[in-house]
């Protein structure tokens, strides 16, 4: 099958001869592939910083396709549907998974990674309650980008949020358009967008937000208090993280507010627990996302609800893999979304 191919370390390349997926499992669905986002794990693992995304792989998990073969046991599709595929399961069996927390089960599988054959090759095999309808208004391009959405939907939904609620997303990149996308569902009194790139902030103004901060540029902390009586927001999204980010979360969120995590962040990062402390501030954080938010997502698309159409800024085909690489990691041209066709 043809396939973006990550051979080693900063090597990316088209094949036309990787092996082609097939159902050994009653359960199994096979898609070809019509559409496949690269998200900031592709590049990680392609600079060899991924901790489970190793090379060599077909890495690729924002998928939407046609589903083409199922298993015997499988009852919810056919040949010919139009599918998107949440891209992780759980083992089932462990306590996690057993109390519908199967995103953090400890032996998740993930596709894309671990030997299961990702989305950037022309087919996958996928066991069948990871598999979605895909409604007929709504373009494979849309479908792959439920999944970077639905980072977004799992935090939101999980937040408490009503018509009275102030909000600040820090990192306006693919995973904070998402909590803007999926807050505003909710139809919170104020959300306000922060990035240190003009070309981002311009992208979610777009998307039709009308309160936008470069935090390099303007004083945080005064513009926040400005647009909230002296207050601060009720909850901050962390779509960025980094030492400097999270003490302007803690010093922007109002006393007995709320901080949530959903940027990835490594171990060591400083933490701003004077402020935590004295705030009262909660601090939470979410872990990919469930069914139910792919399932939100299609049904907001579908029903005009949410407009993804200023998502994704490049288009390449499959035999472009190594142009397309190079763009998500180099960066020559400002970037929000990469996106693969077949």
């Amino acid at each position: 099958m043809r396939a973006g191919y990550i051979p080693a370390i900063e090597e990316a390349e088209f094949r036309d001869d990787m092996p082609e997926p097939q159902i050994e499992k009653a359960n199994e669905v096979k898609i070809r592939v019509r559409n496949c986002g690269i998200c900031g794990s592709e590049v990680h693992a392609y600079k060899g910083v991924h901790p489970f995304r190793i090379p060599p792989l077909v890495s690729g998990h924002e998928v939407a396709g046609d589903v083409v073969e199922v298993g015997s046991a499988v009852t919810e599709f056919k040949p010919g549907d139009r599918v998107v595929v949440e891209p992780h399961y759980g083992c089932g069996e462990c306590w996690y998974c057993k109390h519908g927390l199967y995103n953090v089960c400890t032996s998740k599988k993930v596709l894309g990674a671990g030997g299961w054959s990702g989305g950037l090759g022309e087919y996958i095999v996928t066991p069948e309650q990871t598999v979605l309808h895909l409604a007929d208004n709504l373009s494979y391009e849309e479908g792959a980008l439920i999944e970077p959405v639905a980072n977004g939907m799992y935090a939101v939904r999980n937040t408490e949020i009503t018509p009275e609620t102030t909000i600040a997303i820090i990192g306006c990149g693919p995973i904070g358009v998402g909590d803007y996308l999926c807050a505003k569902l909710y139809d919170p009194k104020l959300i306000v967008m922060i990035d240190v790139a003009d070309f981002n902030l311009e992208k979610v103004r777009e998307m039709g937000c009308e309160h936008t901060i470069n935090s390099r540029n303007e004083d945080l902390k005064a513009k926040i208090l400005e647009l909230t009586d002296g207050v601060g927001v009720d909850v901050t999204f962390l779509a960025y993280g980094d030492a400097p980010t999270l003490q302007q979360a803690a010093e922007i969120t109002r006393r007995g507010g709320t901080m949530v995590q959903h940027a990835l962040m490594l171990d060591g990062v400083g933490f701003p627990y004077q402020v935590h402390q004295q705030h009262e501030l909660d601090f939470k954080a979410y872990n990919m996302y469930q069914h139910e938010d792919f399932e939100l997502i299609a049904q907001a698309i579908a029903e005009g609800r949410m407009d993804l159409s200023h998502f994704v800024t490049q288009r390449y085909p499959i035999e472009q893999f190594k142009e397309a690489m190079y763009m998500a990691d180099k960066r020559p041209e400002p970037v929000l979304k990469v996106m693969m066709s077949f």
